[in-house]
């Protein structure tokens, strides 16, 4: 009877265990997102899939220098940070939103949003793009190839390497002088000696 006991509770387990991964995997689904920047740099265009079952109604892009952004159709969006005269050079994040869940990517669909940057101090790089669904539930997604802003060591880099060369330079000359001093002072001993005899 005990063995009986044993396996009930066992494929009870496992029943259970089965459906907790579905319902996590409800929870969290995959949201694929492809593309990134075009060989100029200036736009950045994504493709994103739903593998979720309810529509995504909002996605959030982080940017730096994002000048103009553009959701699908019967979308709204709202940016910070965007370039124009008189605006703060510091990141944002454009928002883009459906107006009703009807209009949102609806699970297994694709759809694109673009965005023109001004690429002067931004570099390529991956980043994480906010996706929430009609149900309110939202999921983070990494590794998307989004405009970031260039760190200290990025903006300075060609500095770096001048200054690099340039203490380099310094060096060798120091060193030339410092074998030609020691050179002329023994040759100068030499040519004592030769005139002292």
């Amino acid at each position: 009877m005990c063995g009986v006991c044993v396996w009930t509770r066992l494929v009870a387990a496992g029943i259970y265990f089965a459906l907790l991964g579905s319902a996590s995997a409800v929870a969290n689904p995959s949201v694929p997102i492809t593309g990134g920047a075009d060989v100029s740099g200036h736009t950045y265009t994504w493709q994103i899939q739903n593998g979720g079952v309810s529509p995504i109604v909002e996605v959030r892009f982080p940017h730096y220098r994002g000048g103009l952004f553009f959701p699908p159709p019967g979308w709204s969006n709202d940016c910070t940070a965007l370039v124009h005269v008189g605006a703060k050079d510091e990141p944002g994040v454009c928002t883009a939103r459906a107006a009703a869940p009807a209009d949102g990517i609806a699970p297994g669909q694709s759809v694109a949003f673009s965005m023109q940057i001004a690429p002067a101090g931004a570099k390529r790089g991956p980043g994480e793009v906010t996706v929430r669904f009609a149900d309110g539930s939202e999921t983070r997604v990494a590794g998307v190839e989004l405009p970031q802003q260039e760190g200290l060591g990025d903006k300075y880099v060609s500095l770096i390497a001048l200054g690099a060369v340039f203490v380099i330079f310094v060096a060798v000359q120091a060193v030339r002088k410092r074998r030609q001093g020691v050179f002329t002072r023994a040759d100068e001993g030499r040519a004592a000696g030769t005139e002292s005899r």
